[in-house]
């Protein structure tokens, strides 16, 4: 990972509600409230999809500020974005979040376990 990678990564997750959000598509993997079938025409396998508007239903912020968080997160290479009609899911970008951890443990060395 370049720096400039990590510092957008570091900056989307040094903001509380973006660290919400993402916690909530995590969280909802199996949980689909907005058009589950449009989900399953996706070419996801084993992620984490989740529509704009049920997350926005999770909080107590406008649809704008969800969607700002929702871009910065996107911008830093933490989500992937899929529009299907008027709908947008957005998922875990699991390879990223891989990355990072192990860009995380060449700092911090050792077996991962906590002391």
């Amino acid at each position: 990972m370049t720096p400039a990678e990590l510092v957008r990564i570091f900056k989307a997750l040094g903001n509380e509600n973006r660290l919400k959000i993402l916690e909530t598509i995590s969280r909802n993997q199996e949980k689909y409230d907005c058009s589950a079938q449009d989900v399953g025409k996706f070419d996801i396998e084993k992620t984490v999809a989740c529509c704009v508007d049920e997350i926005v239903d999770q909080f107590d912020m406008a649809q704008s500020t969800i969607s700002q968080n929702l871009k910065e997160l996107h911008n830093a290479g933490l989500l992937e974005r899929h529009k299907k009609a008027q709908w947008v899911y957005y998922t875990i970008n699991q390879k990223k979040i891989e990355e990072l951890r192990e860009h995380l443990l060449q700092i911090v060395p050792g077996d991962g376990s906590s002391r």
